[in-house]
Formats: C-alpha cells, structure tokens, sequence
C-alpha cells in the first residue's frame, strides 16, 4: 500500500539510505537532511532538556542522551516539549549549539502543570506503579487512588500541545520518550485523527515478564498507547521480546508479527508498527575529550581531595567509582554488602581501596525513596565503622550531583566503576567510565541485570544478589595484569564506537517517512 505518510510536507518518498554511518553529531544532521529533507523534529519527553537560571541564563542538566538529541535539534531546527522544571518563561528559544552557531535552534515549550497534578502523576503513577512494575518490584508499588486519571490526564494535555504545534510545524517526526508519555500517541489521535507525520516512541526502562495481565486494567491502556506509535524502540531483544509476550496475552490470535512489524487486529482497526531493538549509547570521542580537559581535571582532583581520596604530594589514592542517584534499582544495598565481603574475605583491600559513591537524592516526595535512603545510609555507617581505619574510610558519598565535567576525570582516575543496578534499562555510567578509560587499566565491574551487560564485549559481570561471587571477582579483577585489562576495556570500547549515541538516533529515526499507515486505524 503506498505510504500515506509520505506526501506529507517535509517527508520526501523512497527508502532510507543504506549503509550511511553516524559516529559524529555532523554525521547524524546529514543523515536527518538525507531522510526528512529540510523538515524539523518535535520532541517530547518528561524533564526539559535545559533550566532556565535566571536572568536568561540557561544551563543544561547532566544526561547524556537528553544533552545530544538536544545538539542534533539545535542544528535541524524543531520543538521540543516537555514538564516544566524550573522558573522562567514557558517558551524558549535555544540557540544553536557553538559549533554550529548558522543553524536554527529550536523552541522549547515548557508546560506548567498544578503541583497536584504534576505530584499524581510523576510520584504517584509514573514512580509509584510504573518504575518499581517494570523494575520487577511489585513490593514498592503505591497505587493510589486517583493516580493513574493524573497520568492520563497529563498525556492529554501533551498530546494537545503536539496537536497545537502541528497547525504552524511540519515536522519529519514526533520523538516521545519513556513511561512517563506512554499515552500521548494514543491521544494525538484521538485529537486529530491519522494524518500525522510519524510518531516514534523510545521505552527508555525495562519490559518484564507479565504472567497475566488480569486486574491490571491500566496496564491494556499503556499497551494499547504504545500500539498507537509508528514504531517503538526497546534497549534489549529480551525486552522487545516480553513486549511481544503482553500484546499476544491480551490480543491472543489477532496479533501478527513478522520480525519487524506488529500488526494488532482492534476494536478500532488494524494497527500497524514496526518493533525495534535499539541499545541507548553515548559520543565516547566527546567523553574522552572531557576525561583530559584541564577545568575537569582541576575539579575532579578537588572532589577527590573533599573525599579524602588525594594524598600528600597530590597523589591519588585508589578508588572505585559509583554514579547513581539515590534509587533502590540501582542496588546500592547491595553494594554495600559486596564490599563487606571483599574487605572480610580479602583484608589486604582494607585501607587501600575506597569507594567514591556519587549519589544525588531522588524522587523524595516519594516515601518509597525516602526510606531507602535512609536504610543505605545506615548500612554505609556500619560498613565504615567496621572497616574504617584512621586516615582511611571504606565509602565516601557525595549525595549532589556532579557535571559531566567534573565526572569524566573522575572515571579516568580510578580504579575501577562498580555499577550494581538490580535492574537497568541500560546503564550509560558503564559506557561513560570505559570511554574515559581509553589507554588506561581501570576495570567495569558491571551487574548482569544491565542492558548494557546485554550490548558489549569484554566485561566483567557480577551480580548484586550475589555479594561473594561479586566481591571474588572484584578482587580478581583488581589483580589483573594492567595490560590484560587494558585490552578487555579497548575491546569494550571498540562496540561502544561502533553503536554509539548517533547511531541510536539513526536507527530509530531511519526510514520513518516510508511507514505506511494501514486504512482503519
């Protein structure tokens, strides 16, 4: 059937080009010129991708993704609307990055929500029910009454705001991101029918496995949002795969699959999708070039002297790495119990090794998050009144959160990253610390339950829920001669080059203009 899509303004016919790569942000722009023409990009997400400081100053928050779609629709041109999250006006105009100071820019339209609102639907369903669900941690789950009317209530509202901005913009494509904004798609729709530019969508956490969807009627609307996309992404085959599982449970035999796109027989129609697997990564030249820029290295040895981590003679001493904020999928409990192990099992570690723990607090409106703080603090006091000595503790916590800048020779100085996520979408601190590695020994001891543990080659896994195993292979790990780990992190960081952030844009941007758009939906 030929593309309905492709006569709109902006989306020229014929295939995508092939074999086109993106290992540079230039790249990526002339890959979107070749696919959409001169067309811009609407974006959505839940957090803005800058907050307004005041006085027109304008910052932008750590994040590696957010920070590069940000610089690709500085150079395309387009819109990007999201939560408001800071003061200031509610439409921005962003100039172009640097680099690239002759492009357009692009408008941010940042919508204010009542607090009521914005509080129902962020902690309550969105960090209430969604996260600890598809975290596997139905324990945590809050589902308080009236939540999930918020949730939808508040998609509404960002479909409107698509719906209002596609009267003056053409855009090659709609790009919504995460749980947060499962719905918006659903109801662009309903809204303004089928004539729309593409609608692409990013699941940004995991899938689970869901034995039977019964009593979860919630559940059938955020699938049914997510049918209502031109194409859905996932980090992992396993997640796309438990995907597939849900849609065949709650559609049974109407469901068609081919490998590629998932057609769903409806009430409503035929919906028509494509399904791709598409691993979030990072730019890991522009890491490296932050690993080594001398402003970072300054900030980064003044963290470490405030840790207590720079010795007399400016020397540092050896350290692991941890960059998380404060959530309980991140494992930090367990963490802590690894460590116990390590310096139980292997007192030449105590007073040599420490780890500096980089944990912002989060979501403590929510009272899930609040107790867990509370329960990792304690177990941290214990572990270093255990273990610490004078002049030495086992963990020290820098509870704000810290620039990029400053992050990237701090990954380049130690010794190692130890990520103990319990479940993780992805985990880009894990590419982060290996690109700042580059030439250099540190080891990633990463958690199996990772997609990134998934999506690369030459890692040292561990598992959280395994404290001996993991301290074993820490010590282990640490024991290697310098030249065996340098080769096990080049060879992670060559798959890092090859699937980096721009060739995720690519693959999930790639050919959206063809998708046709079956009658009926």
């Amino acid at each position: 059937m030929a593309s309905i899509l492709s006569s709109l303004p902006g989306i020229p016919s014929g295939g995508p080009v092939r074999g086109l790569e993106c290992r540079s942000s230039e790249e990526m722009v002339d890959f979107y010129r070749r696919e959409f023409g001169q067309a811009p990009l609407l974006v959505l997400s839940n957090r803005e991708p800058i907050v307004w400081e005041g006085a027109g100053a304008l910052s932008s928050p750590p994040g590696g993704v957010s920070s590069t779609i940000h610089r690709l629709l500085g150079r395309v041109g387009g819109k990007w609307i999201a939560l408001r999250d800071s003061a200031g006006p509610g439409l921005l105009r962003i100039p172009p990055p640097r680099e690239a100071s002759d492009s357009p820019g692009y408008i941010l339209h940042r919508l204010s929500l009542d607090p009521g609102l914005r509080e129902a639907h962020y902690a309550g369903f969105s960090n209430g029910v969604l996260w600890p669900f598809f975290h596997g941690d139905q324990g945590r789950i809050d589902a308080s009454p009236g939540t999930f009317s918020a949730y939808v209530q508040v998609n509404r509202r960002m479909a409107g705001k698509v719906v209002e901005s596609l009267a003056t913009l053409s855009p090659g494509a709609v790009w919504i991101h995460d749980y947060q904004l499962a719905l918006v798609a659903r109801e662009i729709r309903r809204m303004a029918g089928n004539t729309l530019p593409p609608l692409a969508f990013f699941w940004h956490i995991p899938w689970v496995d869901i034995p039977e969807p019964s009593g979860l009627p919630w559940l059938c609307e955020l699938v049914d949002g997510l049918l209502c996309h031109d194409r859905v992404g996932f980090q992992t085959e396993g997640y796309r795969d438990l995907f597939l599982k849900t849609v065949r449970l709650l559609h049974g035999t109407r469901v068609f699959w081919d490998g590629e796109r998932l057609s769903v027989m409806t009430q409503a129609g035929i919906r028509t999708l494509s399904l791709g697997v598409y691993p979030v990564s990072i730019d890991p030249a522009h890491f490296d070039r932050l690993s080594r820029d001398p402003e970072g290295v300054r900030g980064a040895r003044e963290i470490l002297r405030e840790a207590g981590l720079l010795k007399k003679g400016e020397e540092i001493a050896p350290y692991l790495v941890s960059v998380e904020r404060m959530d309980y999928s991140k494992g930090f409990l367990e963490r802590t119990a690894i460590l116990e192990e390590l310096f139980t099992r292997h007192p030449e570690r105590i007073g040599t090794l420490s780890l500096l723990q980089v944990a912002p607090p989060s979501r403590q409106s929510v009272e899930a998050y609040r107790q867990y703080a509370g329960q990792v603090q304690r177990a941290v006091d214990r572990l270093n009144a255990r273990f610490g000595r004078p002049g030495w503790t086992p963990v020290r916590t820098i509870s704000r959160s810290l620039s990029q800048e400053v992050l990237a020779p701090l990954y380049r100085f130690a010794s190692g990253a130890l990520i103990t996520a319990t479940k993780d979408g992805m985990n880009l601190v894990a590419k982060e610390f290996l690109a700042c590695q580059r030439g250099r020994d540190g080891v990633l001891f990463l958690s199996r339950h990772t997609g990134a543990a998934q999506t690369m080659d030459g890692l040292t896994l561990i598992d959280p829920f395994d404290a001996p195993l993991s301290a074993r292979l820490i010590h282990q790990g640490l024991s290697l001669d310098p030249e065996i780990r340098r080769r096990k992190n080049g060879l992670a960081l060559s798959s890092i080059e090859r699937n980096n952030v721009f060739r995720w844009m690519r693959d999930n941007l790639r050919a959206l203009g063809d998708f046709s758009v079956p009658v009926g939906r």
